[in-house]
């Protein structure tokens, strides 16, 4: 099925044509300590300025964003900021729960030499526990359907780019940062978490490799069918990340799968 094929929701709850940059969005308004212009969004997000204006508004409507006037000692008529706003504290509790994860990788990356293969069982383990209702799907397209809900439901923000689910890009990343500083431990489980529910499922189909990072929220992963059983995958980090987790602490062998 091609983009333009694809269902249009609202970009905040469900996969979609808008999701993945509308959640972008969210999340650049809810990391700004000030609120944010239209234009601002723009060159942040890497889209249009009719598109960012487009989505903007949208989580105005739909409550995840407040519009007001900027407040600037200039003559003129004041140009519109944007706020990202979530009701009854979520945002926060979001926020101390990236907190502890980043600790417990940070812990786990700097007790071993290499947290790969023990942040893909760990994934997997959580993966097995979480397993949608029966009847399950049986065909590997759908099996990796399924999959991606539930990736979105987690707010990976996940999308097919090709008609044989072979190719999955993941539009937003709810650790980013802590997976920029210690890939081999976020990445490892992530791909442990998708892998463990399509073994579950019985599907043929598995994550192989995973490029992290290659804009701040994005990602994307390949799947085929591995000759052995996986204990981690392939990770192809980009340079600015090897970079960061170097400096993070992160042995550079901690690269290499």
């Amino acid at each position: 099925m091609g983009t333009m094929d694809k269902p249009v929701f609202d970009g905040v709850t469900g996969r979609g044509r808008y999701a993945g940059r509308r959640i972008h969005v969210i999340q650049l308004l809810r990391d700004s300590h000030e609120p944010m212009s239209v234009e601002q969004v723009a060159r942040k997000a890497g889209i249009p300025l009719a598109t960012a204006r487009f989505h903007l508004e949208a989580l105005v409507d739909a409550g995840f964003a407040v519009r007001e006037a900027e407040d600037r000692p200039v003559r003129g008529r004041p140009r519109l900021v944007y706020a990202g706003h979530m009701p009854d504290r979520a945002h926060e509790r979001g926020q101390a729960y990236r907190v502890l994860a980043a600790t417990l990788a940070q812990a786990v990356g700097q007790s071993s030499e290499d947290p790969g293969p023990w942040m893909y069982r760990a994934g997997q383990e959580a993966s097995r526990s979480q397993l949608p209702p029966k009847p399950w799907p049986t065909d590997d397209v759908q099996i990796v359907e399924a999959m991606l809900d539930k990736m979105d439901a987690m707010a990976f923000a996940p999308d097919e780019v090709d008609p044989c689910l072979r190719h999955v890009v993941m539009h937003h990343c709810p650790f980013a940062d802590a997976a920029c500083r210690y890939p081999q431990a976020f990445c490892q489980m992530h791909a442990g978490m998708m892998n463990g529910h399509l073994e579950a499922l019985g599907a043929e189909l598995r994550v192989v490799k995973i490029r992290p990072q290659l804009h701040h929220h994005l990602c994307d992963a390949t799947l085929g069918k591995p000759k052995a059983r996986l204990t981690s995958v392939e990770l192809d980090v980009p340079a600015k990340v090897r970079t960061t987790s170097v400096r993070a602490g992160v042995k550079k062998d901690q690269m290499s799968t």
